[in-house]
């Protein structure tokens, strides 16, 4: 205990005195002896045979030095996953009733995937739900009587109806004379709408188009296709090649660096890495048929995706 404060003192001192040489340095441009800002940590340890606060101190001074530098790389490789989100929806006046139908549906889906030699460990759901529907309806109330009226279209803010261009905030209707009438917003509730999805790892993309055409003949108007997207199940060895490309980017880049100004490169003393994630690529997908091409097909291409690989590194500067 006693050794350990007297070691914090003798620390205080040792900066203090650092301190003090610090500006004295900086203060007396005329002196002769020898104590520069560049040697005062060498200067202490030597006094006080302190190499803990010399070492603070050239750590302190030293934090920046060095060559920094990024390298990238990059590699591309053909898909060989396709993924597709698809799923049924289902509106019905019950919860009951909907959930049926979609049910049947998705059942009907599954056939038509296992029919494509989609196993089950490829197929899982990713959402189901069932939710009520609501619509807006407009409600004129005279003198405590309610009666429906025609909406009439108005500039200004209010509650649309659902799927509404117009907005309608207040209409006065004028039933006799001194009777005023004033328009009301009521929600009505209109079914249930029973939600169905299921993510799907197709393995061969040239199934890709007969998965959705399959499903879509299958269910009707009841499929929804949600997304469809490709990858690189194994990225390694393209991780790899990317890797190879981003060190040379790097050490072409510190060579060329310590040439320019003049220095000699020293050792690397440090790296590290970013990105290399697994590519994916996106594309909202319409099958033919809903544009009334019932005989076509739908054409899904999964063209080329591309794995980077980012580098940083700092080399030191050689004596």
């Amino acid at each position: 205990m006693v050794q350990a404060v007297v070691h914090s003192k003798k620390m205080i001192i040792i900066l203090g005195a650092a301190l003090v040489l610090l500006l004295a340095v900086a203060c007396s441009s005329d002196s002769d002896d020898g104590v520069t800002g560049a040697n005062i940590s060498d200067f202490l340890a030597a006094a006080v045979s302190s190499e803990p606060a010399a070492q603070l101190l050239r750590s302190s001074s030293g934090a920046n030095t060095g060559i920094w530098v990024n390298g990238s790389g990059r590699a591309t490789g053909d898909p060989d996953l396709g993924i597709i989100n698809l799923g049924v929806e289902a509106l019905a006046d019950t919860a009951s009733e909907a959930r049926g139908m979609a049910a049947v549906a998705i059942d009907q889906t599954i056939a038509v995937l296992k029919s494509n030699k989609i196993e089950d460990r490829d197929m899982q759901t990713s959402q189901f739900s069932i939710s009520p529907r609501y619509t807006t309806q407009e409600v004129a109330r005279c003198s405590g009587v309610s009666r429906e009226i025609e909406p009439v279209a108005s500039p200004s803010l209010g509650i649309p109806a659902p799927d509404s261009p117009d907005v309608v905030e207040m209409i006065v209707v004028q039933e006799k004379e001194g009777n005023e009438c004033r328009v009301e917003f009521e929600r009505v509730l209109i079914g249930y709408q029973v939600t169905n999805t299921l993510t799907i790892k197709v393995r061969d993309l040239n199934n890709m188009g007969s998965v959705i055409d399959g499903a879509s003949e299958a269910v009707g108007d009841l499929i929804r296709v949600n997304r469809v997207s490709f990858t690189i199940e194994d990225t390694k060895s393209l991780q790899n090649e990317a890797r190879g490309e981003a060190i040379a980017d790097l050490l072409t880049k510190a060579a060329t660096m310590a040439e320019l100004a003049g220095v000699e490169l020293g050792q690397l003393v440090y790296l590290t890495e970013s990105g290399g994630g697994v590519p994916q690529s996106f594309a909202r997908i319409e099958s033919a048929a809903a544009f009334g091409f019932a005989d076509s097909a739908t054409s899904i291409l999964a063209g080329e995706l591309d794995v980077s690989v980012n580098v940083q590194a700092v080399f030191g500067i050689a004596n």
